[in-house]
């Protein structure tokens, strides 16, 4: 089974890379990657590694009622993580960040996946606070009619599928958080509408999970959470604008709030648009998005060619770094990707069947 899903999530990057390749002119992508000043990946790679000590501090954060856990003993479990999810699909990534943990600290899988699962719904209301302030100062319906004629569904619909699931996802986290008592009665007793077996690993996992909800429960706690999305996402912005100096773009903008304001929008649509947790690392969806997105921003008037070879250069920043990271610190400690993804999985299966992944 696993096997089959990591084929089935390669076949998806491959079929959707394709469609990227063939709709993009791709002897002119691959002369602006020829001419493109890579000097400004360097400090593009910085700021992303920045940006993930950021998530780091806003995990420890989320994990802090659980058990206190130093940043310098988080960050590597974070950037192992990244790793996975950049060469697994289905974000099986996130599982194998629990696993890590979990045998580095003794922190609950369950509860540690509860709190991985805030924070992409923290990340999404982010995305959307940044595009929805971007609309304040210029008009983004090009972007949006052009996005909604490339996936054939009307504007507003659109609009629903890229902002009401998170909301709703956030609104309900925020409710079982506030009603512990409540929310260990009653998902069991929805689950059992499914199956009794289902209904017997969600009694034994909803505890734990609700643990791992805690911080919602705090206006205090959820208000520092999202003041520490800022800088995370504010930094990643930063990435594309490395990025898009390597090959120009910043020629094609009037003044540089206009860039700033674009490559906003393109990191939040391209990552919202992307999150879709089958092939991985988004590879071939992240670079259809932010290829479309920046094509469609009525900031500047930028080439489909070079709008796909940003794309891809900005996609490879985000995963390259980090997957060679990951990797070295797999081997200082003589750990191959593919046995502690196995262990993972095998170790949440049994959690899930017995205690929650406690030690």
């Amino acid at each position: 089974m696993q096997n089959r899903k990591f084929f089935i999530g390669i076949a998806i990057s491959i079929a959707l890379l394709i469609l990227f390749l063939t709709t993009s002119d791709l002897m002119r992508m691959l002369k602006s990657l020829g001419t493109a000043n890579y000097l400004y990946v360097g400090p593009a790679v910085i700021v992303y590694l920045l940006s993930l000590l950021f998530r780091t501090i806003r995990w420890q954060l989320m994990m802090e009622h659980i058990r206190p856990i130093s940043i310098t003993s988080l960050y590597p479990v974070v950037i192992i993580g990244y790793m996975a999810n950049n060469l697994l699909p289905f974000r099986i990534g996130e599982i194998v960040r629990t696993y890590y943990l979990n045998q580095r600290e003794g922190v609950s899988q369950t509860s540690a996946l509860a709190s991985i699962l805030v924070e992409r719904v923290l990340d999404a209301m982010t995305l959307l606070l940044f595009v929805g302030i971007v609309a304040q100062f210029a008009p983004l319906e090009t972007l949006t009619n052009g996005l909604s004629e490339w996936v054939g569904v009307p504007p507003l619909l659109l609009i629903v599928c890229f902002s009401v699931p998170f909301i709703l996802s956030m609104a309900l986290l925020m409710l079982i958080a506030s009603q512990p008592t409540t929310a260990k009665h009653t998902i069991p007793l929805l689950a059992g509408l499914v199956s009794n077996r289902l209904a017997q690993k969600v009694s034994n996992l909803v505890e734990l999970f609700i643990i791992g909800l805690t911080p919602l429960s705090h206006p205090g706690t959820l208000t520092k959470l999202l003041v520490l999305s800022m800088p995370i996402w504010l930094l990643e912005s930063i990435l594309f604008l490395f990025i898009a100096y390597s090959f120009d773009i910043n020629t094609v903008y009037k003044t540089f709030n206009d860039m700033l304001m674009a490559m906003i929008v393109v990191t939040s649509v391209s990552n919202i648009g992307s999150s879709i947790p089958a092939a991985p690392g988004g590879i071939g969806l992240f670079e259809i998005v932010t290829r479309e997105t920046l094509v469609l921003l009525p900031f500047g008037d930028i080439q489909r060619p070079i709008a796909a070879a940003f794309a891809t250069v900005t996609h490879a920043t985000l995963l390259i770094p980090v997957i060679v990271i990951g990797q070295v610190l797999l081997w200082k400690q003589h750990v191959s990707l593919k046995m502690i993804s196995l262990n993972s999985l095998k170790f949440f299966q049994q959690s899930s069947d017995s205690n929650g992944g406690t030690k």
